[in-house]
């Protein structure tokens, strides 16, 4: 492929508001194998944020990022704009020479989002002051402290968490750039059973920790946030409506949805669900809303990590992958102020999945060995099954 050069810091505000991610952490109740387009997926994400850790660092990006860093709504690619749901902060602390910087939140039932910038300050007379070597975040990520972190003085029960550049990467490889990284720029997410209820006006003690990647256990400087975040926009634009006489029948029993709850940063639909329907299959709620939006629902249990009885809700999901190539990623979300959303119910279950294949391995010049083993390709759309009869939930 041949790339131009260019000046990065002239053309840093025209790139295009991709990302990319780390998820980690599965949801509770269901054992299901790891398939390789997961770790493909990882270790592409895992070459790209060292890719990024390398390229932040020349001048031009960094004076770049102070002015031309995207917004959360921007970073997660929503196109109905989440900045009524955004608090701005800007609250800065300041441990072993790193500075960080928290620029904005987003709080949500089950959903933390927040903008972090952090700067190291490798200055001589800085360094003395230092009980541990941090000279780059080559190595050093900022994470969330669950242990400490509380929201209304309740402990998150998190179950997913995921860190978003909002850079184009394409771009960001365009261009020379030295070794080391003194600074670092996420959308960090923080999905979570608990609390729930959240109120108008929640506290939330948002502890920061500093780590090395290889030692994640271990603290190199912790960063403490106490603030208020205002959910009044929020709540007056979020539709909650109770659902009657909407059910799919399927061969391990009936799916009846119970309620609707839908703003812009996510929907979910309440549901009974058949335990064997879970263990069995992957399940999801698939259609367009009244504005032709592509909307897609997961099926997940929300229980509490240590609730016996299961809580089972169909989840939106910030980003999904479009295309053949693959650069199409959009939040499959539906408007808020759609009439109506039509939806089908899809299964796909590990036996439709799966395929054998035999790798041969050569152990001399006359004597090989075989292993059978599962090719699992989780992103093969063929592989869904629609179940039932269409379905139809009128939201005004």
């Amino acid at each position: 492929m041949l790339m131009k050069k260019f000046d990065f810091s002239k053309e840093f505000g025209n790139i295009d508001s991709k990302y990319i991610s780390e998820v980690e952490g599965e949801w509770k109740g269901k054992k299901k194998a790891w398939t390789p387009s997961f770790w493909s997926k990882l270790a592409a994400a895992c070459v790209i944020l060292a890719l990024i850790s390398t390229v932040l660092s020349n001048p031009k990006v960094q004076a770049a990022i102070k002015n031309f860093a995207l917004s959360i709504g921007e970073t997660l690619g929503f196109q109905n704009g989440i900045e009524s749901y955004t608090e701005v902060l800007n609250m800065s602390q300041i441990d072993q020479g790193i500075t960080v910087n928290i620029k904005e939140v987003v709080l949500d039932e089950g959903v933390l989002l927040f903008r972090v910038h952090a700067k190291i300050d490798n200055s001589e007379e800085n360094e003395q002051g230092k009980s541990e070597n941090i000279s780059s975040f080559k190595n050093t990520g900022i994470t969330l402290d669950m242990d400490k972190t509380t929201i209304n003085s309740q402990k998150l029960d998190e179950y997913m968490n995921g860190e978003y550049s909002p850079y184009s990467v394409d771009d960001l490889l365009d261009t020379d750039a030295d070794r080391d990284e003194e600074e670092y720029d996420r959308v960090q997410e923080y999905r979570f059973h608990a609390p729930t209820d959240l109120g108008e006006n929640p506290e939330v003690h948002l502890v920061l920790n500093a780590c090395d990647y290889d030692e994640w256990e271990k603290s190199l400087a912790e960063f403490t946030f106490d603030f208020n975040i205002s959910r009044e926009k929020i709540l007056k634009q979020t539709t909650d409506k109770e659902l009657k006489n909407i059910s799919v029948e399927t061969e391990e029993g009936t799916v009846t949805l119970k309620d609707i709850f839908l703003n812009k940063l996510q929907s979910s639909i309440s549901a009974d669900v058949p335990e064997k329907l879970f263990q069995k299959y992957d399940v999801e709620l698939r259609g367009t809303d009244s504005k032709g939006n592509k909307v897609r629902y997961e099926l997940k249990d929300d229980a509490e990590t240590e609730a016996i009885s299961r809580n089972w809700q169909f989840k939106t999901d910030f980003w999904r992958t479009y295309g053949t190539a693959g650069d199409d990623e959009r939040p499959e979300i539906p408007d808020p102020d759609s009439e109506y959303l039509e939806l089908q119910l899809y299964l796909k279950s590990d036996d439709i999945m799966e395929s054998s294949v035999t790798k041969e391995y050569d152990l001399d010049d006359n004597t090989y060995a075989e292993e059978e083993g599962k090719v699992y390709d989780a992103g093969d759309d063929s592989a869904w099954k629609a179940v039932g009869e269409k379905i139809r939930i009128d939201i005004r």
